[in-house]
C-alpha cells in the first residue's frame, strides 16, 4: 500500500527516509490539523496527538475534519483523517490538556519534532521549556487576528535560541507591533475592532486560505527538523537557514503589501532564563 500511495512522489523525493520519525502535535485545531495532514502526506507515519476539544460546527469551515466528525474529539477525528490518507500511519490520541500529561518530558524526548499549534501562551512556554530540557526540536506557528498574517518559529537545540529568546530579541518588532492573537486581546478591544461577541471572535482567526499560508511554513520547518535528525536526509530537502518568519497575507497594518515576508536567524541569548547561560547557572 505504501509503495502505491507514494509511487509518483518517490522518484522526486525519498519519503521513505521520513517514515520512522515521531511527531508530537500539541493542538489539533485548524492549524495543527493541517500541519499533521501535510506531514502525513510527506511520508511521516508516527503521530502523537494532544487536544482536549471536540469538533464543533463553527470549526468545520477551516478544519481538515468535516461535518461527519461533529461532536467527536478532535484528536480522534484527526487520527481518522490521517489513517484514511495512509493506513500505515500509527497514531496515539490524547483527549486531554497536554499540561496535564504526567510524562510530558518522556513523550517529548521520544519525538523527532514537536508541533506547537495551541492557542495559548502557557502551553507554548511549557513546551518550550520541556523541549529545551530534553534537547528536542519544535516548531510553533501562530495566526494573527483576522488572518492578516502570522509567524512561525523553529527551535534547534544548542543552535538557535528558544521561544523566550525570540520574544526578548523581537520585543514586538515593526512586523508584530499592534498585531496580537485574539486570546491576547481584551474584551473591550475585541468589541471595538470587530463589533462581535466574544464567543464569535475567539474562533474567527481568518479564512482557511489565510491560515494555510502559515501552516505551509509550519510544515516545511517541521520537515526540515526531521531531515536534520537523519544520518542521510533526503537529497531534495535543502536545509532552511532562517529560524523565524513573519508573513503578511495582505496590506493591513503593520504589513504594507500582499505576501510580505521577514526572516530572522536567531542565536541563543546568554541572558535567557530558559536556555541561556543564566539558566544553566
Amino acid at each position: 500500500m505504501d509503495d502505491a500511495l507514494f509511487a509518483r512522489l518517490s522518484p522526486l523525493f525519498d519519503v521513505g527516509k521520513l517514515g520512522e520519525a515521531r511527531v508530537l502535535v500539541a493542538g489539533c485545531g485548524s492549524g495543527g490539523g493541517q500541519v499533521a495532514l501535510q506531514l502525513a502526506m510527506s511520508g511521516i507515519k508516527n503521530f502523537e496527538l494532544f487536544d482536549r476539544d471536540v469538533l464543533e460546527v463553527e470549526n468545520v469551515i477551516r478544519h481538515v475534519c468535516g461535518r461527519r466528525y461533529l461532536g467527536q474529539a478532535k484528536v480522534e477525528a484527526l487520527a481518522d483523517v490521517l489513517r484514511d490518507r495512509n493506513p500505515a500511519i500509527e497514531v496515539a490520541c490524547h483527549n486531554a490538556d497536554i499540561l496535564e500529561s504526567h510524562d510530558l518530558a518522556d513523550r517529548v524526548r521520544d519525538s523527532s519534532v514537536v508541533i506547537i499549534a495551541t492557542d495559548n501562551e502557557p502551553t507554548r512556554y511549557r513546551l518550550n521549556q520541556v523541549c529545551v530540557e530534553t534537547g528536542t526540536p519544535f516548531v510553533v506557528g501562530r495566526v494573527f487576528t483576522r488572518g492578516i498574517g502570522g509567524e512561525v518559529f523553529r527551535y534547534r537545540p544548542s543552535v538557535t535560541g528558544c521561544l523566550a529568546c525570540l520574544e526578548r530579541v523581537l520585543e514586538r518588532s515593526q512586523y508584530r507591533e499592534g498585531v496580537r492573537e485574539i486570546d491576547l486581546v481584551s474584551e473591550e478591544e475585541r468589541e471595538k475592532m470587530y463589533g462581535l461577541e466574544i464567543p464569535e471572535i475567539k474562533d474567527s482567526p481568518g479564512l482557511n486560505v489565510d491560515i494555510s499560508f502559515i501552516t505551509a511554513f509550519h510544515t516545511r520547518f517541521a520537515l526540515d527538523a526531521v531531515a536534520r535528525s537523519l544520518a542521510e536526509p533526503p537529497a531534495a530537502m535543502i536545509p532552511i537557514e532562517c529560524d523565524y518568519i513573519v508573513w503578511g497575507n495582505r496590506p493591513v497594518s503593520p504589513f504594507t503589501k500582499h505576501f510580505e515576508l521577514q526572516r530572522i536567524t536567531l542565536r541563543p541569548q546568554d541572558e535567557c532564563l530558559v536556555c541561556g547561560a543564566e539558566a544553566v547557572a
